[in-house]
């Protein structure tokens, strides 16, 4: 595994890089918690000789800076660094995939730079959902009070609230819950920048009365194929919200990870990567045709 340092407009982004073919795939993590390594190290070393695979550390998280990106620049932000980032990898086109909040910069990618992506792979994605639930009490818990902050620091000092918010929202097999798991997590949530960075996604990603981003309006523009996979027992983003939006993408189709919650990435990386490579597979066949 090669590790890069690339520097954007917005700061430095530390990306993982394995492979050197041609087919390239960036994979964005999601928030709290989250890093590349963290969602990432079990599906990079599943591709085949013919991919390069680049996961970075989103800004905040990891080993990149931790620039103060929030409020309404905060998806923005994230998409224009990613762009810069493709640009000094030397990545012309690719396949992007995100989970949860890294679904939602991916879409947002998407739509804004349609011509370098080549296939579009949201899971369990932020970005699809008009409100959160109980959307005027989480409003109010989010946007005025420090909440989330303490929620990490107990879970920073607590095992056992890790192992409860794992089998709560994330992964849907308690046997797929390892010591390793339990163990990154924790040390994770002991990171003073983790509970800010949840913190600014939560705040950047609601107003009084929606859900931000919200990208439904516009997915009729995806012309790209888009494969929604997502956890079929899901808590935070729930799988009737995917189908209700899959026919609006041109060339979407949703892949049911059945039993997962909002982790599969991390609870069956594998069928993921298969499921990845077998729909770029499919497109660069078209592409050969």
């Amino acid at each position: 595994m090669e590790e890069l340092k690339v520097h954007t407009s917005y700061g430095n982004i530390h990306v993982y890089k394995r492979g050197t073919g041609e087919k390239i795939l960036f994979l964005l993590h999601g928030s709290g918690p989250d890093s590349a390594m963290i969602s990432w190290w079990g599906m990079m070393k599943n591709f085949t000789r013919e991919y390069t695979v680049y996961a970075p550390d989103l800004l905040g998280y990891g080993k990149s800076d931790k620039p103060d990106i929030r409020g309404e620049n905060f998806y923005s932000a994230h998409i224009e660094a990613l762009n810069e980032a493709a640009d000094q990898l030397g990545a012309e086109e690719f396949y992007l995939a995100g989970l949860a909040m890294g679904g939602a910069v991916a879409i947002g990618y998407a739509l804004k730079y349609p011509g370098r992506v080549k296939a579009l792979f949201p899971i369990d994605s932020w970005g699809l959902t008009l409100t959160l639930p109980f959307h005027p009490l989480s409003y109010l818990l989010i946007q005025k009070t420090n909440l989330t902050l303490w929620q990490y620091k107990l879970l920073g000092k607590s095992r056992w609230l890790v192992q409860y918010m794992l089998q709560e929202y994330l992964i849907g097999s308690k046997r797929k819950i390892t010591n390793k798991m339990l163990g990154e997590v924790q040390k994770a949530c002991q990171e003073e920048s983790c509970g800010k960075a949840m913190q600014d996604f939560q705040r950047s990603s609601c107003d009084k009365k929606r859900a931000i981003p919200c990208y439904v309006q516009e997915l009729h523009k995806l012309k790209m194929p888009v494969i929604f996979i997502h956890g079929e027992k899901d808590p935070l983003v729930p799988v009737s919200d995917i189908f209700k939006v899959v026919n609006l993408c041109p060339n979407g189709k949703v892949h049911v990870m059945r039993g997962c919650k909002h982790w599969p990435v991390r609870e069956r990386p594998e069928e993921v990567t298969m499921i990845i490579l077998e729909n770029t597979d499919e497109r660069q066949a078209e592409e050969n045709g």
